[in-house]
């Protein structure tokens, strides 16, 4: 176990009508090796997770252990740099800094990324920003990787290439912790998924057992408007004036007997997200 963080809580605010749970009972552990991505909306909590951990805000409540020995990179969600230095100059500083910084490989990134050295950061886009900062981080020997929207603003290929350089990282003996809204690229680079909403967890696991555990169920009712729907345990993904679609677990399905149908990670995310207000409403139509 490289970080485990238990029942969390950050709230913003104050009186009782004013707090926002910003963090609200989060728990996780991230293992050796792992590539653990915590996966939300805007909003969700997730860079709060993250500076809590990173002791950049003072959480309410809970545990955060790791191990004090093993070395932290940490690419923030606004990718700020010294804007009057040139890039050969944010290379020389982070290498100053950094322990175990891999000057290399740092300039071979630079390179593919046709980032010119001698440019002042502040004369550079705002994707080439984000590239120089992710050359930096993946260029310093590190325990733990964190990510807080590390692709935000890339374009596609330059994303497909940062990813592949993430997924890398366990080949090197280094484990990620990441944040991301953007489903596709948690698909292809997480082994496990936390799914977070209005600063809770609202599943976790390895994200192919995530995906396998639930499954959509069809419920017909009657088109008159006095009929109440059938409760259903699960989340109410979508309706139409003859029948609810729901997104439930799979052993509950088999458990009653009901005709389900494998669901697409996309969708299972839109209702969990989504789906909870869905149940909280009077179920009658």
């Amino acid at each position: 176990m490289i970080l485990k963080v238990e029942n969390l809580h950050k709230y913003y605010g104050y009186g009782r009508k004013n707090v926002i749970k910003a963090v609200n009972g989060v728990s996780f552990e991230v293992q050796d090796g792992d590539i653990f991505a915590l996966l939300g909306l805007n909003g969700a909590g997730k860079t709060t997770t993250i500076r809590c951990i990173l002791g950049l805000c003072k959480k309410d409540s809970g545990d955060i252990t790791y191990n004090g020995k093993y070395k932290i990179a940490y690419v923030p969600e606004g990718k700020d740099l010294y804007g009057s230095y040139k890039v050969k100059k944010m290379i020389e500083i982070t290498k100053s800094i950094t322990q175990e910084f891999d000057e290399n490989k740092c300039l071979k990134y630079i390179n593919e990324f046709k980032i010119p050295q001698n440019e002042r950061v502040l004369s550079l886009s705002n994707g080439q920003k984000t590239q120089l900062y992710l050359s930096l981080v993946l260029s310093q020997k590190a325990d733990l990787y964190i990510f807080d929207e590390p692709t935000w603003g890339l374009d596609p290929v330059v994303r497909n290439r940062i990813l592949d350089m993430i997924k890398a990282i366990p080949l090197e003996g280094g484990t990620v912790f990441y944040t991301s809204h953007i489903l596709s690229e948690v698909e292809r680079v997480a082994d496990k998924v936390a799914i977070m909403h209005q600063g809770r967890i609202l599943e976790i696991g390895y994200l192919d057992d995530i995906k396998e555990s639930f499954c959509a169920v069809t419920i017909e009712r009657s088109a008159s408007k006095s009929s109440t729907v059938p409760e259903i345990d699960g989340y109410l993904y979508k309706s139409t004036e003859g029948e609810d679609i729901y997104i439930v677990k799979k052993a509950y399905a088999e458990e009653r007997h009901l005709d389900f149908q494998p669901v697409p990670f996309e969708v299972l995310f839109e209702a969990l997200v989504l789906g909870q207000k869905s149940q909280e409403q009077d179920k009658t139509v």
